[in-house]
C-alpha cells in the first residue's frame, strides 16, 4: 500500500511539473506573484526611464530630424498618472465595474493638498491628507453607485463628478479660486523646503533630468507597484477578478458582493487620491478642467484599456503612450501636414483604435504574447493549448 501512495504522490507531483512546465508563460506567471521580484524590476526600469525618454529618444530625434525626445518633467507625469490608473485597473480590469468619475477623486485630493501647503508646506503630509479626502469622498459615492450597475453604474459616477466640477467653478469659487485655477502651492521642497523639488539628484549635465520630484514620484510608484500587486495576489485580489467574472457564483458562494465591491471603488480611490496629490505638486497648479472635468475621467479609462486591463503595469505603458503623445508626438511636425499639435487627441484616437482591434488584450497583452511566441509558450489567451500539444506527445 505505501508503495502504491508513494507511486500516487510521485506521479501527482510529476503530473504537476509537467502541466507547469507546459503551461506557458508559467515560470514569469510564479515570478510576478513574487513581491521581491516586482518591486526590484519595477525599480530597475525607474532608474533607466528618465534617461530613455529624454536622453535617448532625444538622440534618436536628432538622428531622424523629429523632436520625440522628452522634457525633464514629463517621466514624473507619466508615473503620476501611471499611479492613478494602477488603482483604477484593480475596479476596471478586475471587478469589472467602469467608472466615469475618478476625477472626483483626483481633483479633490488634488484642490485638498493645494489649499493644505497654505498652513503646512510639506508635500509628504500634502499626499497625506489629499489621499485621505479621496478616500472619505468615495465612501458615500461608492454607496449609492455600487447599487448599480453597468451603464448605470457609470452614469452615476459621472454625474457625481460632474456635480464636483460645477461647484469648482462656480459656488465653490471662493475656495478653489474657480475658472482662474489655484496657484498660490506653497509646497516647493521636501521636508519644509530643506530639499527643493526642481534641484537635479546628480552634478553631472547628461543626468539632469533625475531631479528630487522625479525621485519622490517614483518612490510613491514604487509604492503603489506593491500595494497593487498585494492585493491581487491575496484573497482579496481572488475575490475582485471572481466579481469581474461571474458576479452571481461569487454571491452564490456567501460572499457579500456589495462590500467587496464597494472596498475595490475605495481602494481605487485611494490611488486616484494619491495621484491627484502628486499632481498638484508637480504641476504647482490645479484647475476644474484639468482636474475634475469628465474628459480627465475618460482618460483614465483611454490608458487604463490601452495598456491593458487585468495586468499589474499594462495600464502604466498605457499612461505612457498617452502622455507621449500628448506632450511629445503633439510636437511633431510632419511632412506636407505640419506640426500636429491640437489634432493629438486624433492622432490617440487612431493610435486606441489600432491598438483595441489588432491587440483587444492591450498593449502590455501584445508583449506578453509576443514574448509567448518567441519562447515558444503560445499566446496569453492560448494558454491551455501548449500543455494540450504536449500532453498527446507525452502519451
Amino acid at each position: 500500500m505505501s508503495d502504491d501512495a508513494d507511486a500516487v504522490t510521485d506521479g501527482g507531483a510529476v503530473a504537476e511539473s509537467e502541466s507547469a512546465a507546459a503551461s506557458g508563460g508559467s515560470g514569469l506567471a510564479s515570478l510576478r506573484e513574487r513581491d521581491d521580484f516586482v518591486v526590484i524590476a519595477t525599480a530597475a526600469v525607474l532608474v533607466v526611464f528618465p534617461f530613455l525618454l529624454i536622453d535617448v529618444f532625444g538622440a534618436i530625434g536628432d538622428l531622424t530630424g523629429f523632436s520625440i525626445g522628452g522634457y525633464s518633467g514629463l517621466p514624473s507625469l507619466v508615473l503620476i498618472y501611471g499611479i492613478v490608473v494602477i488603482g483604477f485597473n484593480l475596479l476596471l480590469g478586475y471587478t469589472g465595474l467602469l467608472s466615469f468619475g475618478h476625477a472626483a477623486f483626483f481633483g479633490s485630493a488634488a484642490y485638498s493638498a493645494a489649499l493644505f501647503s497654505q498652513v503646512v508646506p510639506s508635500p509628504l503630509l500634502m499626499v497625506v491628507v489629499g489621499t485621505l479626502v479621496a478616500t472619505l469622498l468615495a465612501w458615500p459615492i461608492g454607496f449609492v453607485s455600487i447599487r448599480r450597475s453597468g451603464v448605470y453604474f457609470a452614469v452615476l459616477t459621472l454625474t457625481f463628478g460632474q456635480a464636483l466640477y460645477f461647484y469648482a467653478l462656480g459656488p465653490g469659487a471662493w475656495l478653489t479660486n474657480g475658472d482662474n485655477g489655484f496657484s498660490d502651492i506653497a509646497a516647493h521642497g521636501l521636508f519644509f523646503g530643506a530639499i527643493p523639488l526642481e534641484a537635479p539628484l546628480t552634478p553631472l549635465y547628461a543626468l539632469n533630468s533625475y531631479t528630487v520630484i522625479y525621485a519622490f514620484t517614483a518612490v510613491m510608484m514604487l509604492i503603489a507597484v506593491w500595494v497593487a500587486n498585494r492585493i491581487i495576489n491575496s484573497p482579496y485580489g481572488l475575490i475582485f477578478e471572481a466579481l469581474g467574472e461571474n458576479e452571481e457564483r461569487v454571491e452564490f458562494v456567501g460572499l457579500n458582493v456589495f462590500r467587496y465591491k464597494l472596498m475595490a471603488f475605495i481602494i481605487s480611490a485611494v490611488f486616484a487620491g494619491v495621484g491627484g496629490t502628486m499632481f498638484v505638486i508637480h504641476e504647482q497648479y490645479i484647475h476644474p478642467t484639468t482636474g475634475l472635468y469628465w474628459i480627465q475621467s475618460g482618460d483614465f479609462v483611454i490608458m487604463t484599456v490601452l495598456g491593458g486591463t487585468g495586468s499589474l503595469v499594462g495600464p502604466v505603458l498605457g499612461a505612457f503612450i498617452f502622455e507621449y503623445v500628448a506632450n511629445v508626438i503633439s510636437g511633431v511636425s510632419l511632412p506636407g501636414i505640419g506640426p500636429i499639435g491640437s489634432l493629438w487627441r486624433f492622432v490617440l484616437g487612431a493610435v486606441f483604435v489600432f491598438i483595441v482591434w489588432v491587440f483587444p488584450r492591450g498593449v502590455y497583452g501584445a508583449a506578453e504574447d509576443l514574448i509567448g511566441l518567441v519562447t515558444g509558450g503560445g499566446g496569453g489567451d492560448d494558454g491551455s493549448e501548449p500543455a494540450a500539444t504536449d500532453g498527446g506527445e507525452a502519451e
